[in-house]
């Protein structure tokens, strides 16, 4: 046989066996090994072996590829991170999914062990992990050591610069000896922003009370920031000195050990304790050249995730947890505000980077530090659907960003669209910075938020938009610092509909069941069901804030809110673009008219009928 023959056959021999593994079932569990075959017999141990073997086999698949996961908790050393390499191949799918039976959790926590008591109610527990910024117990949050703001509080120092001494002053000294000052932190809130900054030192005045200095730049940012300014903290956190309530814990980095007092009927000999270490769970990365593709998670819990950025330099929240970079920075009616709004994003700890077509199904993601999920850069054509997303620092789901390549991208391939947030449950969110948001998209284009309950957060519960109409085309009513852009945002098309969204704004004000901002051509708000969201103040229900324009608001029951529908219209003009029918106001179920606008938009869409219920 000549050698070209020869070649010809092995190439085929290689296909054949390629194609004979694309099938291929595989099987992990925490009590399994990474020298087994990945049977159901003899499982795998680690995520990331299953993700390997997987990329091994999955070069020409004619079915989908599926992972199960057996058992309880998979706890990650290190992020799981998969990219172009992991995804499926000929029209298929890499699905990771929940074994009959189970209900697996990856985590990024570490147990924490050897309770000992320590005074009358206080226990410790030697802590090697490093830092943290939140601690479970048995599952539930521990709320780390805080108080009220001593009363007479004032404030000191030069905010003309970033690196002024600056801070508060306080009566009494007994804060001059308080232990680890550099990690005490002070928390403001004003109308819909929740600020934290970090205090530097703290002295006596020779007064007969203390001087506190805060840490900068991030003090003089918040003094001076556009919007609402931090005046005078309303609590202090993270002080072991504070620690004086059940369910309070306090992290001692220097002497490595976590006190905590625990809650009536906890145990703490035989009780679960978990301090979340890792700060990113699962990292979907790909490339505009090769992006992350065709995989899907199933039944699976994204659990104890932290971030630790607010531990280092605070939260310079600006809104919706977005936060003030330290640089881009512009002087505009002696406020300060970042070039063309280009805050910055407080990350997730499941990540979409350049993804596509990847689903999350009737998965949960919870105790978690950041936000749940982000979906960002060039990410396209995903889908959530069926998650139960609950006790979350930060926002649930992000979709999109508010920076350049956002805004104005060089490469149409970096739009964030086609994305897809359908039949959650988003509840307890925003559990630590209270501006978070349950689905929030920023210039994002055709992306459909539908049939989720949004329920129990301190803000709003949509948010779509960004710029304040500063970023479209010509700008909006500021003025704009450098330049002004002469073509629109991506930002359009998008549908946010047929949602039930009660219970928001229970902490915070100036914000709504769903909320806009910005120009977005196409957009539709229909047939949502939104009541009860007056407990923080208005305006509550459907607002359109500055800059929106293009949006058709249609069958949509709003009540139980200051106000169901709220346009900032700020010297812009942009109401005559937006379309505004066929909506009922204030009436609640059971009322004659309420029932009678149902029957008057039955004819838009079947699912309207659904919703109110």
């Amino acid at each position: 046989m000549h050698s070209t023959g020869r070649i010809v056959i092995v190439a085929l021999l290689v296909m054949w066996v390629n194609a004979s593994h694309a099938a291929a079932t595989y099987h992990v569990a925490p009590y399994g090994s990474d020298a087994n075959p990945g049977t159901e017999q003899q499982p795998l141990k680690s995520l990331a072996k299953a993700r390997d073997t997987v990329r091994s086999v999955n070069k020409a698949m004619t079915e989908d590829i599926v992972v199960y996961l057996h058992g309880k908790t998979f706890t990650l050393e290190e992020p799981l991170r998969l990219d172009g390499r992991d995804s499926g191949t000929g029209g298929h799918q890499v699905v990771y999914k929940a074994a009959e039976g189970q209900t697996p959790i990856i985590s990024g926590g570490k147990a924490v062990r050897g309770w000992t008591k320590d005074g009358e109610r206080r226990w410790k527990a030697a802590w090697s992990g490093g830092d943290s910024r939140q601690l479970y117990v048995n599952g539930v949050r521990a709320q780390r050591a805080r108080g009220p703001a001593p009363e007479g509080m004032g404030r000191h120092g030069d905010l003309a610069f970033f690196d002024g001494d600056a801070g508060h002053t306080a009566p009494g000294e007994a804060m001059a000896e308080w232990r680890n000052q550099g990690d005490i932190e002070l928390g403001y809130y004003n109308s819909w922003g929740h600020m934290i900054c970090k205090v530097k030192s703290i002295a006596r005045d020779g007064a007969g009370g203390v001087k506190i200095a805060m840490q900068q730049p991030w003090f003089t940012l918040c003094s001076r920031k556009e919007g609402v300014q931090i005046q005078l903290p309303a609590y202090i956190e993270n002080a072991i000195e504070l620690l004086d309530e059940p369910g309070e814990w306090y992290l001692d980095k220097p002497a490595k050990t976590i006190y905590y007092i625990p809650r009536e009927g906890e145990n703490m000999e035989t009780a679960s304790v978990v301090a979340p270490v890792l700060e990113t769970l699962v990292e979907l990365w790909g490339t505009l050249d090769e992006p992350v593709h065709d995989i899907r998670f199933e039944g699976i819990s994204f659990a104890d995730a932290t971030w630790l950025s607010p531990n280092r330099i605070g939260h310079a929240d600006e809104q919706a947890n977005f936060t003030f970079a330290a640089t881009n920075i512009f002087e505009r009616d002696k406020h300060l505000v970042n070039v063309h709004n280009e805050y910055l994003k407080s990350p997730a700890n499941v990540v979409l980077h350049a993804a596509k077509s990847i689903r999350f199904e009737r998965c949960s993601f919870t105790r978690l530090g950041g936000a749940a999920l982000d979906i960002e850069s060039g990410s396209q054509e995903n889908v959530v659907s069926g998650c139960h997303f609950h006790d979350i620092s930060g926002s649930a789901v992000q979709i999109g960003d508010v920076l350049p390549s956002d805004h104005h991208p060089n490469d149409a391939r970096l739009i964030v669209q086609g994305n897809q947030v359908t039949n959650c449950l988003i509840e307890r969110v925003g559990v630590e910075f209270q501006d978070s948001i349950g689905v929030y998209g920023g210039y994002v284009r055709d992306t459909l938020i539908a049939h989720n309950e949004i329920r129990g957060l301190p803000y709003s519960g949509v948010s779509v938009g960004w710029g304040w109409g500063e970023e479209d085309a010509g700008g909006g009513a500021y003025q704009v610092i450098p330049y002004l852009y002469s073509t629109p945002t991506p930002c359009g098309n998008n549908r946010i509909e047929y949602n039930h969204i009660h219970d928001v704004m229970l902490l915070r004000n100036d914000g709504g069941g769903i909320y806009t901002l910005g120009n977005q051509k196409g957009t539709v708000i229909r047939g949502n069901h939104i009541h009860d969201n007056n407990k923080g103040g208005g305006p509550g229900g459907i607002y359109l804030d500055e800059g929106s324009g293009f949006i058709e608001i249609t069958g949509n029951a709003v009540y139980g809110v200051d106000t169901p529908m709220n346009y900032n219209n700020k010297a812009q003009n942009r109401i005559a673009t937006c379309n505004e029918h066929a909506n009922f106001f204030r009436a609640k179920p059971g009322e004659a008219g309420f029932q009678q606008s149902v029957a008057d938009t039955a004819g838009l869409e079947a699912p309207y009928r659904d919703i109110l219920r």
